[in-house]
Order: structure tokens, then C-alpha cells, then sequence
């Protein structure tokens, strides 16, 4: 039988999607009272903060939509060109760059999913910023590797994501940022995968995850 996700933790992603969506959502509201209130031309200042803004909402909404919904399962249509803008918008920052090595571009189901989920773990790793680094491989035999690098000032799990990735934290104490983690380690069990975590250098954590292979 199939990992589940009970109820309580579907409503901790909720608030995690509605909090990171909060930020540019409110800025699109700002810029249009501003417009509103003072006018403004369509190369102004008001006009480039809302047109930033609402694509800013947009690519996190396709984020979450492939991240945390159905449609990450089987991401048709979705290249992993695709998915690695929008890990670079929604993942990367002012503190955090986005870089990638070799990359198989024929993933198998879910591997989409996993890059995704994968690249916001391992961003709440890096608690002064740093590097994540995403590349996949698919060998002649065996599985679909995808990893993903973290590597910062101190880089790695802390205790409350940690518990929620091996599943030592109960269901009812996770909170809206733990339970991503939690969500990430049942999502990759449930794709009949695996999910290996290696800290064998400092200020580094690596989080692999291994999927049958397309042809498998």
C-alpha cells in the first residue's frame, strides 16, 4: 500500500502555499492602489511593481501546482527546463543561487515532482543562504538518480526537519515548515522510490533520491 498524507498535514502545506504566496499577491494589491490613487504610465514605476508581482504569483502557483498537487505526478508536458526555472524563481534568491551538472532530459514519472520538492528541502537547509545544486542521471540499468546539494554556512538539518524526514515526528506535531519535509519523504516512498540524505562534508547536505527508471 501507497504512503498516505493525512488531513492535518494537507492543510500545514495549505498554509505553506498561502504564506509563500502572500509576498507577491500583496504586491500586485499595492501596485494596483497605488495606480489607483496616483496614476501612473505603462512604463512606470507602479506598473513594473505589478507586472514583477503577478509573475512572481504565477510561478509559484505552478510550483506549488506540480510540487504538491496531482498533476506533479505525471507533469505532462512539463520538461525538466521547465522545472528547473521554476526552481530558479521560487528557490532562488538574493542569498541562494541555483546552479545545475548533467541532467537527463527523459525523466521517468514523478522525477519532475522531486526536483521540485527536493530543491525547497534542501533550501531549508541553507539558513544563511548558499548553493543548490540539482543533476539527475538515468544509468543503463537500475534507477533514476536525482540529487540535490545544498551547500552553505551552515548547511544542513536542524532537529525539527530532521524528525519530519525520517518520519520520527508524529503527524500532529509537524508545523507548516516541517511538514514539507515530511510530505517530500512520503512523496518519494510513494513513487516506489527512495530517499537517501548524506552529510559527510561540512556546511554540505545531499539529498538523493533514487526512482525506477523510465523503462522499468
Amino acid at each position: 500500500m501507497s504512503p498516505t498524507i493525512d488531513l492535518y498535514v494537507a492543510e500545514l502545506l495549505a498554509s505553506r502555499l498561502c504564506h509563500d504566496m502572500v509576498s507577491p499577491v500583496g504586491a500586485v494589491k499595492t501596485g494596483v492602489e497605488l495606480l489607483t490613487e496616483y496614476g501612473d504610465d505603462a512604463e512606470g514605476e507602479t506598473m513594473g511593481l505589478i507586472t514583477k508581482s503577478a509573475l512572481q504569483a504565477s510561478e509559484k502557483l505552478q510550483f506549488f501546482r506540480l510540487a504538491y498537487g496531482s498533476a506533479g505526478n505525471s507533469a505532462s508536458g512539463v520538461t525538466v527546463a521547465d522545472a528547473l526555472a521554476l526552481i530558479r524563481s521560487v528557490c532562488g534568491n538574493q542569498r541562494t543561487t541555483i546552479e545545475t551538472d548533467a541532467l537527463d532530459n527523459s525523466p521517468p514519472l514523478g522525477a519532475i515532482k522531486v526536483m521540485l520538492n527536493g530543491a525547497m528541502l534542501a533550501g531549508d537547509c541553507l539558513p544563511r543562504g548558499g548553493v543548490l545544486r540539482i543533476n539527475s542521471e538515468a544509468p543503463g540499468t537500475g534507477d533514476y538518480t536525482v540529487r540535490v546539494t545544498a551547500t552553505g554556512e551552515r548547511a544542513g538539518l536542524d532537529d525539527e526537519l530532521s524528525g519530519a524526514l525520517s518520519g520520527e515526528t508524529s503527524s500532529e506535531d509537524l508545523t507548516p515548515r516541517s511538514a514539507h519535509a515530511y510530505y517530500t519523504s512520503v512523496m518519494a516512498r510513494g513513487l516506489d522510490g527512495g530517499l537517501a540524505v548524506e552529510t559527510s562534508k561540512p556546511d554540505e547536505i545531499v539529498f538523493r533520491f533514487n526512482l525506477p527508471s523510465a523503462g522499468a
